[in-house]
């Protein structure tokens, strides 16, 4: 891991020289409608750091190549001695034989099984097709593609001002840009996500299988799979579309590693090798994957501190080396934002800003039952489901009649249901609901879980005279399979749909923003306003995307010191019936823009209590 990060890394920026870099990440063109207008104050990068970094890279690949090198020839050694004399060197272990226990239950599934599977997996796949192809780019997708991907990948992987640039997605957006100088943006935003998501569905549906029998994978990896937020961002151009992917293949990892029964030296060495680089992977795509981290890393703690004194102290020890590698890896790719932006910038998120205590707890309540809703779609229902499956789940995993690998699997999944809480907690953070789509996809597995400890104490239970009252048996072939599909076919038709909703208002949004652009494009104006930001930021997208001159654009709040002038200036707003240029001849609406004169009598649409970016610039 440190190899191909720091090798990478030292490969990339010694082919780009210092004074290149520092007049890239200094040109204003870098988010200038955020505030954000680099000056050589503002970017932490000099000659020496830069330097610094260079060499330091260069040392890390270097010892990680002179460490690996030492541990090949001590292996080899070892090997060597154990072997009888005149015996052959035996066989390496092929990754397929390793891999070929883990993809058996999708082997042994009966027809209508495999008939159920196949017919979510292709609704899954249109669904995210469909969302992939027409659902507009966000504006996190197109501040990331202009500001971050366009200038270059030493740029993506250093400059951090902003702290919504996910250095993974940016890179591979990065990499299709460069192998497809042509393509649209949206094609070079999307096409990885969707095409990697599209290949590993098989792989996560048969994994699951592993651990949780047929109905309950169907039906939790189902209602993940077709709700909004997990449709959506498996195809948009952002982190959470690789740290899923890392966050299910350190979960499985996770599992196999704690096997009462153990794993043979191949597979145990494929676990730690998944387990390490999924941790590594997910935290160059998106930072927050540390929830996901900390949780999969307490399961391993807890479950190896059970053990025998003697396995226990090795297992701990392979921990304790994984996750210092993890952490290793992670400070090496992001040596190039401390270099280059700063550290603090990593830090500087106003998303996860921290509050004071009263603050927090008074907010507290009403952010809970809103992120829940937007996870789950319903207000209040959501929150009371989270409440009864994270209190009733403890119970049914320590004494619901469930075969061990589910209970496994199922205490590390309440871990990344329940343990992002207290960590919140003690931030005092609102995180938004997409960093919590790993605690989605653990909700839904966790609720199938409880339906079958729930059916399987029913049937203990109730008295066998008592057929009456009695759970009958799951049925089994064709009813039992209609009955899943129909559960999902409701719960995925009703929740997208509702969504069309909010995906017309989007379509509609871009269209109305695209024809005031090309109306302001086409008066030549001198100067030109703007309040809301996000639509500069997409005018400004419009532009480039086009290789047309850009609009000359002013946030309201971004040039201080600067008035406007008497004439050939124009002042773009969200129309409403508030809004400051309602008294103002207008020269331009519809149901998104409001342009109207600047007048100089009348000052630009401002709030001096709220200031940039509070209430009144919303």
């Amino acid at each position: 891991m440190l190899l191909a990060a720091a090798g990478g890394l030292a490969l990339l920026f010694g082919l780009r020289d210092y004074a290149s870099l520092a007049a890239l990440v200094r040109q204003p063109r870098f988010g200038p409608y955020f505030r954000l207008v680099p000056t050589v104050e503002a970017v932490a990068l000099t000659p020496g750091r830069y330097q610094a970094l260079r060499v330091g890279l260069v040392a890390v690949a270097l010892l990680a190549a002179g460490g690996l090198a030492g541990l090949a020839w001590y292996g080899r050694g070892r090997r060597a001695a154990a072997r009888p004399p005149g015996s052959s060197r035996p066989r390496r272990l092929p990754v397929q034989r390793a891999l070929a226990p883990l993809l058996r239950p999708g082997r042994q599934l009966s027809g209508p099984e495999r008939g159920l599977a196949a017919v979510l997996l292709g609704a899954v796949a249109l669904a995210r097709l469909y969302y992939a192809g027409y659902y507009p780019l966000s504006l996190d997708e197109v501040a990331s593609y202009d500001f971050y991907t366009l200038p270059g990948a030493a740029v993506t992987a250093s400059y951090y001002p902003f702290p919504n640039n996910h250095l993974l997605a940016n890179l591979l957006v990065g990499l299709v840009h460069g192998l497809l100088p042509g393509a649209p943006p949206a094609l070079a935003l999307r096409l990885l996500p969707t095409a990697g998501g599209l290949l590993a569905l098989p792989l996560v549906y048969v994994l699951a299988l592993r651990y949780l029998r047929f109905g309950v994978a169907t039906l939790g990896l189902g209602l993940y799979w077709l709700s909004p937020l997990g449709v959506y961002y498996a195809v948009a151009g952002r982190g959470y579309a690789w740290e899923l992917p890392a966050a299910l293949a350190g979960l499985y990892a996770t599992a196999e590693l704690l096997r009462p029964q153990g794993l043979r030296r191949p597979g145990r060495q494929l676990a730690w090798a998944v387990f390490g680089w999924s941790g590594l992977l997910g935290l160059y795509a998106v930072p927050t994957h540390l929830y996901v981290l900390l949780g999969l890393g307490l399961g391993l703690l807890v479950g190896f501190g059970r053990q025998p004194a003697r396995l226990r102290r090795r297992r701990l020890g392979h921990l304790a080396v994984a996750t210092l590698g993890i952490a290793a890896g992670a400070g090496v790719l992001y040596a190039p934002v401390g270099a280059v932006t700063g550290w603090p910038a990593l830090l500087a998120n106003r998303y996860v800003a921290r509050h004071a205590w009263p603050e927090f707890y008074q907010g507290l309540g009403p952010w809970l039952v809103g992120t829940a809703t937007e996870l789950l779609g319903q207000r209040g229902l959501s929150a009371v489901a989270f409440c009864l499956v994270l209190g009733l789940a403890p119970a049914a995993l320590r004494r619901g009649r469930l075969p061990e690998p589910t209970r496994r699997l199922g205490w590390l999944l309440l871990g990344q249901l329940g343990l992002w809480l207290p960590l919140l907690l003690v931030q005092r953070v609102y995180p938004p609901a997409r960093t919590l789509l790993p605690v989605l996809l653990a909700f839904f597995l966790l609720a199938g879980v409880l339906g079958q400890a729930a059916w399987a104490w029913g049937r203990a239970t109730w008295p066998a005279g008592s057929p009456g009252l009695r759970p009958a048996r799951w049925p089994a072939g064709t009813p039992g399979h209609l009955a899943l599909a129909l559960v999902l076919a409701a719960y995925g038709g009703y929740r997208l749909l509702r969504e069309q909703a909010v995906l017309a208002a989007q379509v509609r949004q871009q269209q109305q923003l695209r024809r005031a652009y090309g109306w302001l494009q086409s008066q030549g104006l001198r100067r030109i306003w703007v309040e809301p930001r996000a639509y500069a930021l997409f005018w400004q997208h419009y532009a480039l995307s086009a290789g047309q001159r850009p609009l000359p654009l002013v946030g309201v709040y971004d040039a201080p010191g600067t008035r406007p002038g008497p004439a050939g200036e124009v002042e773009v707003l969200a129309p409403g019936p508030l809004a400051p240029g309602a008294g103002r001849p207008v020269r331009y609406r519809s149901e998104q823009v409001l342009v109207v004169p600047v007048s100089p009598s009348q000052p630009l649409l401002q709030d001096q209590q709220a200031g940039p970016g509070g209430a009144g610039a919303q």
